[in-house]
């Protein structure tokens, strides 16, 4: 298979062609120009399966040589290249045929998934974007849930789904490599934790090498969020329950419980529930009305008194809240029990 390269800027075009070659294993031609109008006479002459071309360029730019290569060889496919200013003149492209889009600066997996798209016929059995981006959420959750089995049975799925045993030692490097970034920068934007940087891209010379690599990254991972949280996740509900009975007469919220545990609002929602089988509203009632009843069982508290000490400012709405609960009102209960 032959690929042509388009790009003014000398090193970006040199970087172009390596990770092209690379992809290839030295099974691809690559041919370089740095703009629009030499490439379009080469194409014109000698049509090659791809060419992968900037959109700005002298003499001609991106947009008139998809436009030539549409009219003149509409058999050669075409992968636009552009930065974050140009991407309504990358869509005017799309009319000429033009089958993927890259934003500067591109990775190696993103040219490589580009290319396996457009140079690879498409199999059946092969796994969607979306099917890769619903891996990486249930990874991303694994290892935010701390749950090493989770974490260990969604890598046995994966693992040989998203990288082909076949697959080019600087192709599987660089679907790794890029893996580990996306998870970690995934973690990050959680904005609870702080998780370092992953080192710097690597090239494993085999498949199992490269795998073991990520496995071990992502179970460090998991490790890091066990200590951040000081152990793991039963001593954070506990920690959490203990917070919330020790400030039952304030109105805290759930923001600030999660903070105090060190959980996203989110994430400690739907793990509050989880454990509880109640919401953290439903948990934080529950707990004041059983706090009430003790006290309304004190002679000398006065029912105003047991509706502030409690958390109530309102004591008409402590009352509904109260027979709610329990099933009767705050003077009936006390009557219910021998006090008048």
């Amino acid at each position: 298979m032959h690929v042509v390269v388009v790009e003014d800027e000398p090193m970006i075009r040199l970087g172009l062609t390596r990770m092209v070659e690379r992809y290839g294993a030295g099974k691809l031609r690559v041919t370089a120009f740095a703009n629009g109008e030499e490439a379009a006479a080469f194409v014109r002459d000698t049509p090659p399966d791809l060419v992968l071309t900037d959109i700005r360029m002298p003499r001609m730019d991106g947009l008139e040589l998809c436009r030539i290569i549409s009219e003149t060889r509409p058999s050669v496919k075409t992968v636009v290249i552009s930065g974050y200013g140009e991407f309504a003149c990358a869509q005017k492209c799309l009319t000429y045929g033009v089958k993927e889009y890259l934003l500067k600066p591109v990775t190696p997996g993103e040219l490589y998934s580009v290319l396996d798209r457009v140079l690879k016929p498409v199999r059946a059995e092969a796994p969607s974007i979306s099917e890769y981006e619903q891996w990486l959420d249930a990874l991303e959750e694994a290892v935010w849930s701390a749950d090493p089995d989770a974490a260990a049975a969604c890598w046995t799925e994966g693992k040989d789904r998203y990288f082909e045993e076949h697959a080019s030692p600087e192709r599987l490097s660089a679907a790794v490599n890029d893996v580990l970034r996306l998870l970690v920068k995934r973690l990050n934007a959680r904005d609870v934790f702080l998780f370092p940087e992953p080192p710097e891209r690597r090239s494993f010379p085999a498949r199992q090498e490269a795998l073991t690599f990520l496995e071990e990254e992502i179970f460090k991972l998991s490790g890091l969020l066990q200590t951040y949280r000081g152990g793991n996740l039963k001593n954070v509900w506990e920690e959490a329950k203990a917070y919330i009975d020790q400030h039952l007469a304030t109105d805290i919220s759930l923001e600030e419980v999660a903070g105090k545990v060190g959980l996203a609002p989110a994430y400690f929602s739907h793990l509050f529930k989880k454990t509880a089988n109640e919401t953290f509203v439903q948990y934080r009632i529950r707990k004041r009305m059983e706090m009430a009843k003790r006290l309304l069982e004190i002679p000398h508290y006065k029912v105003i008194d047991v509706s502030l000490a409690v958390g109530y400012q309102s004591y008409p709405h402590f009352s509904i809240l109260f027979k709610k609960a329990v099933g009767c009102s705050p003077s009936e209960y006390r009557q219910s029990i021998g006090i008048k």
